[in-house]
């Protein structure tokens, strides 16, 4: 699990999170749990969908980045108002999207993981391929 109510607070602080969730008459002026519940449900399970294309899971430890981008993500989901382009939840929700890509692609590792269960799962997408060919120096004078 990489987003949890806790580290949502922590991260965003108790206002936001009611701003964010309690958007439905009766207002209660605290945080809708079931709401921020289930965005944070979709947004660990979006992180699990890119990283098990590459990577054994469940991941330990899960680094600290990974928990920021799931907070990010849960916040977007947890969203309901129309966002403008440039609203900050849609450019950091855009921002770790590219992210998420860049790890599933293999253009950006976990790095500082151990070996073990967040090694890298095997696949032809991240095999080394070697060619034998000629090697010709100039112009065949040795």
């Amino acid at each position: 699990m990489y987003a949890t109510v806790e580290v949502m607070r922590r991260k965003f602080g108790e206002h936001e999170l009611i701003q964010l969730t309690d958007t439905e008459q009766p207002y209660t002026g605290e945080i809708n749990y079931d709401k921020l519940n289930a965005a944070i449900e979709e947004a660990n399970s979006e992180v699990d969908a890119y990283l098990a294309s590459r990577y054994t899971l469940p991941l330990h430890p899960i680094p600290p980045f990974l928990i920021n981008i799931a907070c990010n993500l849960a916040r977007y989901y947890a969203e309901t108002g129309n966002l403008s382009e440039n609203s900050p939840i849609k450019i950091r929700f855009d921002g770790c999207m590219r992210t998420l890509t860049k790890i599933a692609k293999g253009e950006i590792g976990l790095g500082g993981t151990p070996a073990g269960d967040s090694m890298p799962t095997k696949s032809s997408a991240n095999n080394v391929v070697f060619t034998v060919g000629r090697h010709d120096f100039g112009d065949r004078s040795w």
